[in-house]
């Protein structure tokens, strides 16, 4: 007499039970987060790297007088450029200045303000270069005609939207604690996962 055959519960006969179902689900699901974590960690380091790239141009750039990096703390240029807005200037030959390019440039008697307006009038005398500008969201042009100094201007190549606030937020207490508490936490927090990582099991 031959024993019964135990019958397997759970589901139709010809399919696999529920729990061999879930494993491999679960398997997938694990496959597909580990697939995914390591192509967040090659795409930040590759982010972090173009970042530190740039940083490092960006500060031999502006010791060497290669460019220059201006916050933009007036609304004066909208919609062009926004309080906030960080631009980034390159010289240019003052023989190439005309009217339509924007400049970076100090007013006549204020060397300690920088001021980012589009040129709307180029004046040439003999190699004296004098420029009439205006905001593009003013209503008038500016009150001065600036001469430029030397034999070249900063002339605006790029705009960088809202990055100066990071800036300007870190001249607050408030928040340079906040981001070293953070700083801290995701280093403690990394060190721990370590330890928890390394404990047998």
């Amino acid at each position: 007499m031959n024993p019964e055959r135990p019958v397997e519960r759970g589901g139709e006969p010809g399919q696999a039970p529920a729990r061999t179902v879930v494993a491999t689900a679960t398997s997938w699901i694990a496959r597909g987060a580990g697939l995914v974590r390591s192509r967040a960690r090659r795409v930040g380091g590759a982010l972090l790297l173009v970042c530190a790239g740039l940083a490092v141009v960006t500060v031999v750039g502006t010791a060497f007088n290669w460019c220059r990096l201006d916050i933009v703390l007036s609304g004066s240029m909208v919609p062009t450029m926004r309080p906030g807005d960080v631009i980034l200037a390159l010289p240019e030959p003052d023989s190439q200045v005309a009217a339509g390019q924007v400049l970076a440039f100090h007013p006549p008697s204020q060397p300690g303000i920088v001021v980012v307006h589009r040129v709307i009038q180029v004046i040439r005398h003999g190699d004296k270069v004098e420029i009439r500008t205006q905001g593009d969201d003013n209503n008038a042009p500016d009150a001065w005609t600036a001469v430029l100094e030397g034999n070249s201007a900063w002339r605006v190549s790029w705009v960088l939207p809202s990055a100066g606030y990071v800036v300007i937020w870190a001249t607050y207490a408030w928040v340079r604690l906040v981001a070293v508490t953070i700083l801290v936490g995701i280093i403690v927090w990394g060190v721990l996962a370590r330890v928890w990582r390394a404990e047998p099991r």
